[in-house]
């Protein structure tokens, strides 16, 4: 997956840093360098955040903040839709109108091959990842040179909710007819047609189908079957990528996603995120794929049918000997534009966040922590979702990181939306953007 870095360092004098390593041992917190003094100075940050499933659990873990730190942490929540925009425009007219920007995976490799993310590792002098954050395929690591996260890279932000897909099914229904948890996306079509034939559920299977402008929707839901496959949309040759969407294993893999959305609604385009969960809160559906962030709502009393009926896990493989989810993580940076002092206190922010405490916290209200060493035991009724999305994790591949992703996902949502529909032929739809993927690649300098 491709990925960057890049700007300027902002150096604490000697007297600082002399300062924050007595502060750190004096505190026992290996790896967490002290604050340069003008952070205390800053009594207010600004958090750009999403309107997400799992926002009332950010805003619970933050909630202490200000008691700790004294400083006020002040949300801004925007659709899915606008946040791109809105951290772009902030960017570009140098308007310094949040302290903290929040990115979805697509985004990451533009904001960081651009330079308007500021590496934490360049905030805050002698920075290091905590071992036990979790890292989803280099995610926060990024090397300026190869435009890629790699092991090793700058850290440019932390991963807030580590969301992977999960696949859900209705346990009670699965013991009734005396089915199987699928380890295959074809034993979970066959698991499906059974339920439906039997008259226990009118949907065998729910996913989104419907695709987005300005993010991923279908193709993030599609890239659980296609990596499930041994596919991908590149494959690296040298410094280039070549196109590898047209491949027999990606056209399997198209072929299994329209067959799953087959068995949902007849017009799969049209549904999205909140139908799926809504479909299977109604007790209509009898399984699906979709992100770990969204699954609380199936355990919530006041909006669901199926509170403790539900089982989750993995999702299925295809071809493969084992399940390869794709990664949907969110990670919080700072942006370049802000002044040095905001610039650390926004950083202090985001390390408090990813401690392990808070992350208890953030877990306890259903957000999906992303740290190895969280006890999710005490979670209730959400602990087998917490403990699927453990397990999925290790497992992960990234999305699409591409720094070309906005453009790329301009020609791919809707092509794969109209696979998924039924609405083209697949070799032929795979052919067409393959083509597109290759220009794609050439104008950003990744191809020969």
């Amino acid at each position: 997956m491709i990925k960057q870095t890049e700007t300027a360092r902002l150096p604490l004098s000697r007297r600082q840093v002399l300062k924050g390593i007595a502060a750190a041992g004096a505190a026992g917190v290996a790896g967490l360098p002290a604050w340069g003094a003008t952070a205390a100075e800053v009594r207010e940050l600004i958090v750009l955040t999403g309107t997400t499933p799992w926002l009332p659990a950010y805003q619970k873990a933050a909630a202490a903040y200000e008691a700790e730190k004294g400083v006020k942490i002040t949300f801004r929540p925007f659709p899915y839709g606008g946040m791109r925009t809105q951290m772009t425009n902030a960017i570009q007219s140098k308007n310094a109108a949040f302290d903290i920007f929040q990115l979805d995976e697509p985004w990451t490799g533009q904001f960081y091959d651009n330079g308007w993310i500021k590496p934490i590792d360049e905030i805050i002098e002698g920075y290091a990842l905590d071992p036990n954050i979790l890292t989803y395929d280099n995610l926060p690591l990024w090397d300026r040179q190869q435009r890629l996260g790699v092991a090793g890279g700058q850290v440019m932000g932390l991963p807030i909710n580590g969301n992977v897909d999960l696949f859900v099914y209705r346990k009670d229904i699965y013991d009734k007819l005396g089915l199987q948890v699928p380890r295959t996306w074809d034993e979970a079509i066959e698991n499906g047609k059974k339920a439906v034939e039997a008259g226990e559920v009118r949907y065998g299977y729910v996913t989104r189908g419907q695709p987005t402008t300005g993010g991923q929707s279908v193709s993030y839901e599609f890239m659980h079957v296609l990596y499930g496959f041994g596919a991908d949309w590149f494959t690296v040759d040298g410094g280039s990528l070549v196109p590898a969407i047209n491949s027999e294993a990606a056209k399997a893999a198209a072929t299994t996603f329209r067959r799953l959305l087959e068995l949902g609604p007849s017009r799969p385009q049209t549904v999205g995120q909140a139908d799926c969960i809504a479909l299977m809160q109604s007790g209509q559906a009898l399984q699906g794929h979709f992100v770990a962030a969204g699954m609380p709502q199936l355990e919530d009393e006041s909006r669901s049918s199926v509170v403790g009926k539900c089982g989750y896990a993995v999702v299925p493989a295809g071809s493969l000997d084992q399940p390869v989810p794709a990664s949907g993580v969110w990670s919080l940076c700072v942006p370049a534009g802000q002044a040095p002092e905001r610039q650390r206190a926004a950083a202090e922010f985001i390390v408090w966040m990813l401690e392990k405490k808070q992350q208890e916290v953030f877990a306890g209200a259903g957000g999906i922590p992303t740290r190895k060493d969280i006890d999710v035991s005490g979670a209730g009724a959400l602990r087998p979702i917490m403990e699927a999305a453990r397990d999925s994790a290790p497992l992960a591949r990234g999305s699409i990181r591409y720094v070309f992703a906005a453009q790329m996902l301009e020609a791919v949502e809707p092509v794969i939306g109209q696979i998924g529909s039924g609405e083209v032929e697949v070799a032929a739809a795979l052919d067409g953007l393959q083509a597109k993927l290759a220009d794609i690649a050439k104008a950003s300098g990744f191809a020969k």
